[in-house]
């Protein structure tokens, strides 16, 4: 895995202008160690009062890019080391799958394998497949599968597709991110995915993106536009309660207004750790977070992922 890893590295370093491309090798020489040793994770996550962390591979190690038959081989390779890791710590993690999306028997295959044969109970996905929508109708046995076996699906951003006007200022990251958050949550929505497959578990980080601050406006379209509303029986808004947000958004009012609006039991802890953009005291924010009462503080803090993974 050492060339997957530097080629990752490549990947990651990439991004943005030269600033942020020198700031990201400072910080990747940083992390290293939080991403490749399990034992200094555990000591942060000590620190941080985290029980049991959820892990995948980092977002540059999908390889949605790759070949159908080297996606599928990679995707075993990361799964069962994932697994073999984790498993020298009991108790203390909980690893997530990954599948090629680029080819959907294959991702089908894998998603079983990981699910039956590993006992995998979560999965993290992209936005996208190389830009295409990851609710392609090309894909609907792959959401089958996934609705059929129970498995919980993390989304997490890789990037942007349209990185041009988002070169300074670790736009890519800082806006980048949640608007590729947004524009997959609501593909999964106006595609019909959602309507499909009403008992799919979807995790989208970073707090959902920006489409949970601001559903009146697809709810509006909905109501005014044939084309809005097409393959859309519902009001848009209904089918955004059911996705799960984390707490990814760094700001008590915001996290408050997530609760308020879909629900305490519709929000996990979020930490995207090791990461600058991530939060290094994930539980400060909830105590920060006004008006909060302790079982919904009890919900947030773990009961929500406890219930979605089937942890004891």
């Amino acid at each position: 895995m050492k060339e997957a890893e530097r080629a990752a590295g490549k990947v990651a370093l990439g991004h943005g202008n030269a600033t942020t491309q020198a700031v990201n090798r400072r910080q990747l020489a940083e992390i290293r160690p939080k991403m490749d040793l399990l034992d200094v994770r555990i000591a942060d996550m000590d620190r941080m009062g985290v029980d049991v962390q959820a892990v995948a591979v980092a977002v540059y190690q999908y390889y949605y890019w790759a070949d159908p038959e080297l996606g599928a081989k990679v995707s075993r390779v990361v799964n069962e080391e994932v697994v073999e890791a984790t498993a020298k710590y009991p108790g203390r993690f909980l690893p997530l799958g990954t599948v090629p999306l680029q080819d959907t028997d294959a991702a089908v295959g894998e998603l079983r394998y990981l699910a039956t044969e590993l006992g995998m109970r979560g999965i993290e996905i992209g936005t996208h497949v190389e830009g295409e929508e990851i609710s392609a109708e090309r894909l609907e046995p792959f959401w089958a599968e996934v609705e059929r076996l129970g498995t919980v699906v993390v989304i997490h951003t890789q990037g942007h597709t349209h990185p041009q006007r988002m070169q300074g200022h670790n736009f890519v990251n800082i806006i980048g991110h949640a608007f590729e958050a947004t524009l997959a949550t609501a593909h999964l929505i106006f595609d019909g995915v959602l309507e499909r497959h009403p008992d799919l578990k979807i995790v989208v980080v970073h707090g959902g993106g920006y489409l949970p601050a601001y559903p009146g406006r697809i709810d509006h379209g909905w109501r005014a536009r044939a084309d809005v509303s097409e393959n859309v029986p519902r009001p848009p808004g209904e089918y955004l309660r059911k996705f799960y947000f984390d707490t990814m958004v760094f700001d008590p009012a915001q996290l408050k207004f997530l609760v308020d609006r879909y629900g305490a039991d519709h929000v996990l802890l979020g930490t995207d750790y090791p990461y600058d953009m991530g939060d290094d005291d994930p539980l400060a924010l909830i105590g920060a977070t006004p008006g909060l009462e302790q079982w919904q503080i009890d919900l947030i803090s773990g009961g929500n992922a406890a219930r979605l993974l089937s942890l004891t």
